[in-house]
């Protein structure tokens, strides 16, 4: 059971007041983790509001088209293999200028907005796509972030597969990233159903921030993942913690024993990538390469990433 308390008269002065400030306090008590009781505090309201102003700024930018796709390279270890991209949104704010995710995630907490954020990167990944394929760009996949929102009715379904039939882009030239917390709750059994769709098509399913979990082994057992994101909590410590290598030369060698491939995040330093790839890591991806950028920059940065990966 979770309580939210308001007192009277410091927290309201009529049952309207009263009430919406228990309520806030009891949302508050089920943030926490729930089964506890928390107590009305004006700081609670403040951010309440706060949130709901995020919300209608962000509903206004996608209105306006203030959002947009930057995409970050995910370069293969082989030589001959292509350079993949992973789609990561960015918000031209009025006020505060280019924003990534981390400076509005708040926002991605309201349902109905993640799943308009979701149309709204699915509608631009194919468009930039189409634009990087006629000109020529060399590209293995493009990787997109799915949220269970996507999953809350078949129209996210529905207007992936009419975009590939009206693009002539083949479902096999995306992948689409998961995390564990999509499979928790009442729509597991959508989430589950929808990723069976694009894997049957030829969409790459790739588990995000691997590692981190508490049931990622049994998900590697009953869904279709084709690739696994090594978290970027262990690259980064990798070089100086032999703990960490082991977890990761752990991840790799499961990956590789069920047929499939990996990529390492947060790649900073040529050590890392040095000990990633005597490790057999598929693919490498951070700032070592390329931060994430706009697609006009790309076709010139890709073409520098098979020199440096000559280079180690």
């Amino acid at each position: 059971m979770s309580l939210g308390i308001a007192v009277f008269p410091g927290n309201g002065n009529d049952a309207e007041n009263l009430f919406q400030a228990a309520d806030l306090a009891l949302y508050h008590a089920k943030a926490l983790g729930r089964d506890r009781l928390e107590i009305f505090h004006p700081k609670l309201k403040e951010a309440a509001e706060h949130r709901s102003q995020l919300l209608l700024e962000i509903e206004d930018g996608l209105r306006l088209d203030a959002f947009e796709l930057h995409y970050q390279p995910i370069v293969p270890v082989v030589s001959n293999g292509l350079v993949s991209l992973e789609a990561l949104m960015r918000w031209q704010h009025p006020q505060l200028g280019l924003l990534t995710p981390s400076a509005f995630q708040e926002g991605f907490s309201d349902p109905a907005v993640r799943a308009a954020i979701g149309m709204f990167v699915l509608e631009r990944a194919f468009k930039d796509t189409a634009d990087m394929l006629a000109a020529q760009i060399p590209l293995e996949r493009i990787a997109i972030n799915l949220t269970n929102s996507d999953f809350r009715s078949d129209v996210f379904l529905e207007r992936f597969f009419e975009l590939s039939a009206q693009t002539g882009i083949r479902p096999e030239k995306f992948c689409v990233e998961v995390t564990e917390s999509m499979f928790l709750g009442s729509h597991q059994k959508r989430v589950e159903q929808g990723l069976r769709r694009l894997h049957d098509a030829g969409v790459e399913i790739a588990f995000d921030d691997f590692g981190t979990g508490y049931a990622s082994l049994t998900h590697l057992r009953q869904l279709p993942l084709g690739k696994l994101k090594i978290d970027r909590s262990f690259v980064a410590n990798m070089v100086t913690c032999p703990e960490d290598r082991a977890i990761i030369r752990g991840i790799i060698d499961i990956a590789h024993s069920l047929g499939k491939t990996v990529t390492a995040e947060g790649v900073e330093t040529l050590e890392q990538v040095e000990l990633l790839t005597g490790m057999q890591c598929d693919h490498l991806q951070g700032w070592y390469f390329s931060k994430a950028c706009p697609p006009g920059h790309l076709p010139r940065l890709i073409g520098s990433m098979q020199g440096r990966l000559e280079a180690v």
